[in-house]
Formats: structure tokens, C-alpha cells, sequence
């Protein structure tokens, strides 16, 4: 508990902060919001302080409009906006898996859902996590997959896509390769076919180098990245 979301008005030391989560009496635990396309909503995930689940939320940009879209006993996260402006895709861990070699530990797979949180239905069944999804300018979802079949316990966490109704499934970069272990956080680049993320190890703290991927270059080649 603690978090905080808040809105930056300036990217400079200078800039001023605008606070839109918690609102009283609540307080707890963020994780990742994402803006709507027309930038008038937020989507995030929040974990009350008196709640043991993250849920999904959504607020207007003006700080107005708080509603809670999803509930129960499972743990609804890394929300993002679908562009036909009816559904939005998360993790989650209503797949009811688990982490093999760490259970029991949840794994989590992607789940699409209304706009106001009905309808859940999983869009992916990996046995491992699948996380921190992001729309790619074709319309397809980007995200990282800790994939386990034919893998040795470390080099494994691979950037996938999928399409948002689930279908077509593919590896798209580092899915038979022993570096990088980890590409966590990836994003499109706009104006471009490259991805941006953090280069990080497989089992440690999610951090290391920044940098660019073309996977143009090759699916599983070392070519392919530009470390900044």
C-alpha cells in the first residue's frame, strides 16, 4: 500500500502532479495504467489495501468517473484498451494454472473482456505467465510469453503476439534463443516495425538494458537488436 496514480503535467523536473488514485477511503497497490485513444480514460489494475486481488479500474483523465470493472478472488492486471473501442485485454489469473517449477505460484494467461469488465473469456492457455500485452499498429496484441515446451529452466521469456479474438498465436522474436533470457515491457515504436523493452534475466529483478528490436532481422537472431 501506498501507490499512487498521478498525472504529470510537464516532462521536466518542473512539472506539476495531479493525484487521481486513491480516493478516500481507499489506498493500496498500482500496476500499469494504460491512456484510452482518445485520451479521455485511464485503465489500470489496483489492489486495495483491504482486498488480497488486484481489479481492474477506470478513470476519467479529469479525475472523475472512477469505476471498478472487475472482482472476485483472482488477480485481473496489466489492462489495455482494445482500438474497436468495445474491449479491453488483461492478464489474469482466472486460467487457474501454475508455475511448474515454482508452485503454487500462479501463472496467468491473457483474457479479453467488455468494456465494462462482462464477458471474460481467455484468449491465450499458456501453462506459464503471459504478460504485460500491448497493441502493435497492425491491430495485433504484443506480449511476453515464459514459454517452458522444449526449454531449459532459464532462457524462455520470448515476445509473442496474438490476435485480439485469440487466434493465431505465434512467436515473434527470441523464442529459440539463449540471450536475451528476458524481454520484458515491450512496446511498438510508432512510424516503425521495431519494439522497444527491458533486456533482463529470467530469475532476478526485472531490470537491465534498453533496447530495439527488428524482427525483420531474423526471429531468433542477435542481428535483430540494437542495445541503447
Amino acid at each position: 500500500p501506498g501507490g499512487r496514480l498521478l498525472v504529470l503535467d510537464g516532462l521536466s523536473p518542473s512539472g506539476k502532479l495531479r493525484q487521481l488514485m486513491p480516493q478516500p477511503p481507499l489506498h493500496g497497490s498500482f500496476w500499469r495504467p494504460d491512456l484510452d485513444f482518445d485520451a479521455k480514460k485511464i485503465l489500470f489494475c489496483f489492489k486495495p489495501h483491504n482486498e488480497k486481488s488486484f481489479h481492474l479500474y477506470e478513470i476519467n483523465t479529469d479525475g472523475t468517473g472512477l469505476v471498478q470493472l472487475t472482482d472476485g478472488i483472482y488477480d485481473d492486471f496489466d489492462p489495455i484498451y482494445l482500438p474497436d473501442e468495445e474491449h479491453i485485454v488483461f492478464s489474469t489469473t482466472r486460467g487457474h494454472t501454475y508455475v511448474r517449477c515454482m508452485p503454487p505460484t500462479n501463472a496467468f494467461p491473457l483474457a479479453r473482456c467488455d468494456r465494462d469488465g462482462k464477458n471474460i473469456y481467455l484468449i491465450t492457455r499458456g501453462n506459464e505467465p503471459e504478460y504485460t500485452p500491448a497493441m502493435m499498429p497492425d491491430g495485433r496484441i504484443l506480449y511476453t510469453r515464459w514459454e517452458y515446451v522444449d526449454k531449459n529452466a532459464l532462457t524462455i521469456q520470448s515476445l509473442w503476439t496474438v490476435n485480439p479474438d485469440g487466434t493465431q498465436e505465434t512467436a515473434l522474436y527470441a523464442n529459440n534463443m539463449v540471450f536475451p533470457e528476458a524481454i520484458l515491457d515491450a512496446r511498438p515504436i510508432p512510424g516503425s516495425q521495431d519494439i522497444v523493452g527491458t533486456f533482463a534475466k529470467h530469475n532476478s529483478t526485472p531490470r537491465g538494458s534498453i533496447a530495439i528490436v527488428d524482427p525483420r532481422r531474423g526471429k531468433n537472431s542477435v542481428a535483430a537488436i540494437s542495445n541503447l
